[in-house]
């Protein structure tokens, strides 16, 4: 009996060690980052009136209270940084700038229809949209691989890539192992909206080629980040466009006009994926969180679509990111004081 009880005893403490092991392995496998929580928001500041540079109260304190916040690692803009009826003017690029420099922390921007593919419009000063772009580019993106903000973050960008220079907007980031990516998809059927009757801005072939260059860089960069995703095993990914793409089940398929190769790849590398993606824009100022069907109408368990704040409400969400989680984010407005 004594020998018997020596080896039972053997071979409980191997079962242990072998059940030790394969629990120490299995953590060693799950990300090993801790919680962190970045900004989103969308839509700011639309300031009414001719003049770019009046005062803007509603940003004012969205920024103090953002800056005050020493848990937010970064503030991501969905794009939108003018009204729909305001001059693209130079003056208001560079207004735009010195106030988004206020941020303390590091700023990621993607660019939005109101401050360039819209410029045609009479009331924007009847720009040609490729040109406000190039200026928009100059002004917000000097530096391909540097975010804005006060303390500006080195990222990677697309414009770092031998043939693709020129989309120094399109970046992409890690941190605590999740995978964050930015792709410069716009509203007005992103970028394909004829331009304003009356306007002195005519709509050319190179407003259509413009469209296909960079939505064939969007994909590539899209592909890309889950591409990264999947060998490093990341335990999600985090997408921002500024366009809502027609997820609402009460549009039509003429509401997600320009944006259904972006869907299509979307849904099929985030099917492939498995884990946790979450699709951020903004564009229709209505604060959401949801699980909407993507171009099939396919529900997908592992995705989830926000959406920023934006115009009169000049408010922010705190995404909180735990790479150890099963969702890894969450979600949680915040009402600034005054905003309304």
């Amino acid at each position: 009996m004594h020998a018997k009880r020596i080896a039972a005893l053997a071979l409980a403490g191997a079962l242990i060690l072998i059940v030790g092991a394969a629990l120490a392995d299995r953590d060693e496998k799950r990300p090993q980052g801790r919680p962190f929580a970045f900004a989103l928001i969308g839509d700011t500041p639309y300031i009414a009136g001719a003049d770019p540079s009046a005062a803007y109260p509603p940003l004012d304190r969205l920024i103090a209270e953002i800056n005050r916040d020493h848990e937010v690692k970064w503030v991501m803009h969905a794009g939108d940084i003018k009204n729909g009826s305001t001059v693209c003017s130079d003056e208001l690029f560079q207004d735009r700038l010195a106030r988004f420099s206020r941020f303390e922390k590091p700023m990621i921007y993607t660019p939005g229809d109101n401050e360039w593919t819209d410029c045609h419009r009479i009331n924007n000063g009847e720009y040609q949209p490729l040109e406000r772009l190039a200026k928009l580019r100059e002004v917000f993106f000097p530096a391909p691989g540097m975010t804005l903000g006060a303390k500006p973050m080195q990222v990677e960008s697309q414009a770092q890539s031998p043939g693709h220079e020129e989309f120094p907007e399109n970046v992409r980031w890690t941190h605590g192992d999740v995978m964050f990516a930015t792709l410069h998809i716009v509203g007005s059927n992103n970028a394909q909206a004829s331009f304003q009757s009356g306007s002195r801005a005519l709509r050319t072939q190179a407003d259509d080629d413009e469209v296909a260059r960079r939505n064939a860089a969007n994909l590539l960069w899209l592909n890309g980040a889950f591409d990264q995703a999947e060998r490093d095993g990341a335990p999600g990914v985090f997408i921002m466009i500024q366009a809502n793409p027609g997820l609402e089940f009460t549009q039509s398929i003429a509401d997600r006009n320009g944006y259904e190769a972006f869907l299509a790849a979307l849904e099929s590398r985030a099917e492939a994926y498995g884990k946790p993606v979450v699709l951020a824009h903004g564009d229709s100022h209505f604060f959401r969180v949801d699980k909407p069907q993507l171009l099939s109408r396919t529900f997908l368990r592992n995705f989830t679509r926000v959406e920023t704040f934006g115009a009169a409400n000049a408010h922010w969400i705190r995404v909180t990111v735990d790479p150890r989680s099963d969702e890894v984010f969450s979600f949680e407005q915040e009402i600034v004081d005054g905003a309304l």
